[in-house]
Parts: C-alpha cells; structure tokens; sequence
C-alpha cells in the first residue's frame, strides 16, 4: 500500500502545477502582445516607441528641436528607435530627459546625440539610489533585478518581462552608454520646473515611487 500511495499523491500533487504552468504560460504569451514593436502616436508631435527596449522612449517635436524622454537599455536598442523617430522628424536632438537613473532608461543614451551634445536633464537626485549598495560592494539590488525579470531562464521559459518585452542584450563593449559624456547637465531642483528647449514649453515634476530619483513630463 505505501508503494502504491506515495506515487499517486505525488501526482495529485504535481497536476494542478503543471495546469497553474500552462495557464501562467497562456496570459504572459497574450500580454507579449502590447510588447510588440511599434511606434505611437501619442498627441500631436508626440511619439513613444514600445517594445523596442524593456523601458518606452518618447520623442516630443518642438520648432527647431526633439526632446527625448529616456533612451532604452542599450545603444543598439536606442540606436533601432532612432531609425524609426527618424522616419518622422529630421530635426536635431536638443534635450533628454531621464525618468529615473535605472540602466533600461538611459542605458542608450549616446544612439540620440548628433553634431552637438544634447542637454542631458534628471532629478538633482539622480543615481543616489545605488550609490550606498554600490559603496558596500553589495550586489543584492542586481541579484533582485535579474531575478524579477527572469534573466537566467532559458528562451522558450522567459516569454516577456512582465511589464516589457524579454531582452538579452549584449554585455561589454560599447554597447550601454556610460562615461562623462551622457552623465546630467541639468537638474530638476524642487518639486517642478518649466523648461523651454528645441522650441517647445515642457514641465519637470518631481515624484519620487520606483526611485527618489523619478520625475515625469
């Protein structure tokens, strides 16, 4: 008889996981969807490319000039939705704006510069989430990050990120911007600030959720 029940509970035990799988499996294929790539029209001369990158990246038009709101994980994603902004407006990058100083949103920053280096706006906070982890050597935050968006799952596992397209980006090399050169120029100081840049009126607000470090447009 314990021959005999042990394997049957066993299972019993393991056919709802198998069920709980399939159906997990069938809502993250259905929601891969909205990932697909593409560039929106959000209003008049403004643009926001989804699913190229696991972050959006907006284009706004102004007179003479665009403002990009973040820049994707990488070079190689930001220099693709480059290609596609430029298939609607041939006018020089004045500005970009980081959200936040998380790598997804800034990591291409370099594929938007031209003939002359953009100004480069962020909260005065920018980047202090990470400075005392990375002070103490931790590496907890990059540990949690991988794991919530399923970087060490095989390809047919890691269907999308949950809130973005699956990515495996090159490491090394030229392909994340880094240095001086796509570091802030300018901070948002207190709670808003106006700015006019490229010819359009655009309002920083400051608000602190993911990061101390957010702001939105």
């Amino acid at each position: 008889m314990k021959r005999l029940y042990l394997p049957m509970t066993m299972l019993l035990m393991a056919t709802p996981v198998v069920a709980q799988d399939n159906a997990a499996t069938q809502k993250l294929t259905e929601q891969a969807k909205q990932f697909e790539q593409r560039v929106v029209k959000v209003a008049d001369k403004v643009h926001t490319a989804v699913g190229f990158s696991p972050a959006n990246v907006s284009m706004i038009e102004g007179d003479d000039g665009l403002v990009i709101v973040d820049t994707g994980m990488s070079i190689d994603d930001g220099t693709r939705i480059m290609e596609e902004f430029r298939k609607l407006s041939d006018k020089p990058v004045k500005a970009i704006i980081f959200t936040h100083a998380h790598g997804d949103h800034t990591g291409g920053a370099a594929a938007f510069f031209g003939n002359e280096r953009p100004q480069i706006w962020a909260h005065k906070n920018f980047g202090s989430e990470a400075r005392p982890w990375k002070a103490g050597g931790l590496t907890f935050q990059n540990v949690r990050g991988a794991r919530q968006a399923g970087f060490k799952l095989p390809p047919d596992e890691r269907i999308n990120n949950g809130v973005a397209p699956a990515r495996y980006p090159k490491r090394g090399g030229a392909v994340f911007s880094s240095g001086k050169e796509t570091m802030p120029t300018h901070f948002l100081e207190g709670d808003r600030k106006s700015i006019n840049v490229g010819g359009v009126e655009i309002e920083l607000v400051a608000a602190p959720g993911e990061t101390n470090d957010e702001l939105f447009v």
